[in-house]
């Protein structure tokens, strides 16, 4: 659902036209790539732009400006320590639009888990916690997710599935993913990929406001530069199609874009 839908379901328009939330916000989580900068220390260090900040098919703020630090450390055979930490904010003051016109918002997250190798699959576990800050932070909870997540290839697909449960609301959100990296050149490939979302019981952390169904289908296509071993550049644009309840909830369709620098140590 559009964030400002869920707010009017969960009576929150007199708290959005109050003076006190004066601010910025609006945005889209841009999709995930696979094609990732060479690493010797299992460190990357990130920083991107997104003319929208969409989570989970439904849109937060505009102009989303991020950076983050992930870890990829091995411990034993097979299994590693995947974790790290970003924070993102939005330079337009115009978040969730119609509603909350000059309302800011920021985002950390926090994450950590363990990634096992199991040959023809990929199970990781983890858990993540969501603080939201800014003038949006009166009407969002902050999360505490955990989740499982499996992942395989057949032939040029990438396969993904994830089941996440968040404490904070008592709700559920589950996602399948696909994707495939075709090589143009030794330094730049075509990343097509499509994923769908369902919830139950979810608020997108919105206090008081819960929906269950099919969210949405967001369909990608990256487009990764190896600019050095260590550097990836990759832009990429997106559309954001709700469907089921987020579609009945009146969150509207998307075509969104930007770009990340990814640099690994």
């Amino acid at each position: 659902m559009k964030l400002n839908a869920l707010l009017k379901t969960a009576g929150f328009l007199a708290l959005a036209a109050s003076p006190a939330l004066a601010g910025s916000s609006g945005k889209v989580v841009a999709p995930q790539v696979v094609e990732e900068p060479s690493s010797d220390l299992g460190i990357t260090a990130s920083l991107g732009y997104d003319t929208n900040f969409i989570f989970r098919g439904v849109e937060f703020a505009e102009h989303w400006i991020s950076g983050g630090v992930a870890l990829d450390i091995p411990l034993v055979d097979n299994i590693s320590f995947v974790g790290g930490a970003s924070y993102g904010v939005s330079a337009d003051d115009n978040a969730v639009a119609d509603l909350l016109s000059g309302v800011s918002y920021q985002r950390l997250e926090l994450n950590g888990g363990l990634s096992v190798d199991l040959g023809a699959f990929e199970l990781g576990a983890g858990y993540r916690y969501y603080n939201h800050q800014g003038d949006l932070s009166n009407v969002l909870e902050d999360g505490h997710e955990v989740g499982l997540t499996l992942a395989t290839t057949a032939g040029p697909l990438n396969f993904g599935l994830g089941g996440y449960y968040d404490f904070a609301i008592e709700g559920w959100y589950f996602q399948a993913a696909v994707n495939s990296v075709i090589e143009i050149t030794e330094s730049i490939s075509l990343v097509p990929g499509v994923s769908v979302g369902y919830a139950q019981d979810y608020s997108w952390h919105v206090i008081g406001a819960q929906t269950s169904g099919f969210t949405a289908v967001n369909l990608s296509l990256a487009l990764p530069i190896k600019l050095t071993k260590y550097a990836t550049l990759s832009p990429y644009v997106a559309g954001n199609l709700p469907i089921d309840a987020l579609d009945d909830a009146g969150e509207e369709a998307a075509i969104f874009g930007g770009v990340k620098l990814s640099v690994a140590f």
